[in-house]
């Protein structure tokens, strides 16, 4: 995973709270996420493949959904906790 394609990935809002909520759970589904961050399924979509691109997440499909998990959990929640730190100052 680069380096930009992760900050540029997590300088979304909408990307960034996806990937909280994905800490949170285990594993989420597109319309999960959708009600979950008040977005239509194709912001949603859009996102993911942002985050996909980044290496973030993976993305399954399952029937007729998609399950989306992270790709590194343990990576990913130290360089979340590491931002919101930034964020407070």
């Amino acid at each position: 995973m680069t380096q930009y394609l992760l900050f540029k990935a997590l300088g979304d809002k909408t990307r960034f709270l996806i990937v909280e909520k994905l800490l949170e759970n285990k594993k989420n589904c597109c319309t999960d996420l959708a009600e979950i961050t008040n977005r239509d399924l194709s912001t949603i979509s859009r996102q993911l493949e942002i985050l996909k691109k980044a290496n973030i997440i993976e993305i399954k499909k399952i029937k007729k959904n998609k399950c989306i998990s992270l790709t590194n959990k343990t990576a990913i929640k130290k360089i979340i906790k590491d931002i919101n730190k930034i964020k407070e100052g």
